[in-house]
């Protein structure tokens, strides 16, 4: 039966509206954190930004790693305020390490 079964149609990817608009929110962010890090000369922030950046960008392509490089970067967020002694800076970053978990979680068996 396995040799005479037709092959597995390719895998369809959707991503749907709010995991789109959310990694295109978290894509421009970093890159203004970029900027204003270089304005500024925060180059450990700009490190981050950029690697945020880049985990934005492979989660747009599929890729797990970048799903969970995005959790270490809201953890490296969430350090630096709790750095600054920043209680909204550690509710924002909570809110938006659960909202990414709840807009990828249906979708992570689609990541390679």
């Amino acid at each position: 039966m396995g040799y005479l079964s037709e092959p597995p149609p390719p895998l369809q990817r959707e991503r749907g509206n709010l995991l789109s608009g959310w990694l295109i929110f978290f894509f421009v962010a970093n890159v203004l954190s970029v900027i204003r890090s270089l304005e500024q000369g925060s180059y450990l922030v700009l490190v981050w930004s950029l690697f945020g950046v880049v985990c934005a960008v492979g989660l747009w392509r599929w890729y797990r790693l970048a799903f969970y490089g995005m959790f270490i970067g809201f953890a490296f967020n969430i350090a630096l305020s709790l750095d600054n002694a920043s209680v909204s800076g550690v509710m924002f970053q909570l809110v938006y390490m659960g909202l990414t978990y709840f807009l990828v979680q249906p979708k992570m068996d689609y990541l390679r």
